[in-house]
């Protein structure tokens, strides 16, 4: 995994996690890694599923399986994905891609120092101009 934190005037803004997500669902965020204290507001950027928009969630007031918990967001990050290429053949016979995709969560990055990709960091930069003006 490879982040790349962009500053933004959402870090710090406060609501309650059934209107913020209400807010958001339509730009494609869902509610994603999370416990009962804080979480994640993820948006894919690409079509595989290996970039993401991610705005971190905490809750102040409540639990998060509740939409009236008044919740923080935090400091905006791209997210990406990075996985070596030929796992498959290392082990010996073609899993086919949904099984490749649940083995390569768990191997080290490629590069786990690689940087995000530019057009990631302007794509997700584009869509938080949209949220800002949406949510702050």
């Amino acid at each position: 995994m490879v982040v790349q934190t962009i500053e933004s005037r959402l870090n710090g803004v406060e609501g309650t996690l059934g209107v913020i997500l209400e807010t958001l669902a339509p730009e494609g965020f869902t509610l994603a890694n999370w416990d009962y204290t804080k979480g994640y507001l993820d948006c894919k950027l690409d079509e595989k599923g290996m970039v993401f928009l991610r705005l971190p969630i905490k809750v102040e007031e409540g639990m998060l399986d509740n939409e009236d918990a008044l919740i923080k967001l935090g400091t905006p990050f791209v997210l990406k994905h990075v996985y070596r290429d030929g796992l498959e053949t290392e082990i010996g016979y073609d899993i086919g891609a949904p099984v490749a995709a649940l083995v390569n969560q768990f191997q080290q990055p490629a590069d786990k120092d690689a940087p995000v990709e530019q057009k990631w960091i302007d794509k997700a930069q584009e869509l938080l101009c949209k949220v800002e003006q949406m949510l702050a």
